[in-house]
């Protein structure tokens, strides 16, 4: 007697069902609430903890997370400063910008000027709040520069295929038009 059929198609769905709940639960045993305080700045730390309204909070930025006593750890949220690379959202985020980065070089400034300004050094530290700041002001700026380039690109097209002038009605898809038998 077989136990595993791959010919079987259930047994082929109830594989694929329980090797996504081994993923999932794996990714969520990544996430470490020490991990994440680790790699916040001291402003976050400040800004976490003057949100859970911790009295003496600047005795406590320098600290390691075991150190925090439990009755503070519960009040503390770090939710919004866990890093986008744990989430599987925030990887996609993430990895979506990479993508961009690698079609647009010229973002890259951007992307720098906006990591310079929330204290992280890569696109593998930025939290999830981040990813979601970033990803459509990142998709905003490339757009709000494609024209200028787009019609740079079109112009030089144009000259290399020998056209004299570009067409400018929207639906032209080029080629012979219909002269009405």
């Amino acid at each position: 007697m077989m136990i595993f059929d791959y010919k079987n198609p259930t047994h082929i769905r109830i594989l694929k069902e329980e090797l996504s709940r081994a993923k999932r639960i794996m990714n969520e045993s990544m996430y470490n609430v020490a991990n994440v305080w680790d790699k916040m700045t001291e402003v976050e730390r400040n800004e976490a903890l003057y949100v859970a309204k911790v009295p003496e909070p600047d005795e406590l930025i320098e600290s390691k997370w075991d150190e925090i006593p439990d009755d503070i750890q519960n009040i503390i949220d770090l939710s919004d400063y866990e890093i986008a690379s744990m989430d599987k959202i925030g990887s996609i985020n993430i990895r979506g910008l990479e993508y961009g980065l690698t079609q647009h070089p010229e973002a890259k400034t951007f992307v720098n000027k906006f990591l310079k300004k929330v204290g992280r050094t890569s696109l593998k530290d930025i939290t999830i709040k981040q990813s979601y700041i970033l990803q459509p002001a990142f998709w905003s700026y490339v757009n709000s520069q494609k024209p200028q380039q787009q019609i740079q690109r079109d112009t030089q097209n144009d000259i290399q295929s020998g056209a004299t002038e570009p067409s400018r009605d929207p639906f032209y898809k080029g080629g012979a038009s219909w002269t009405g038998d």
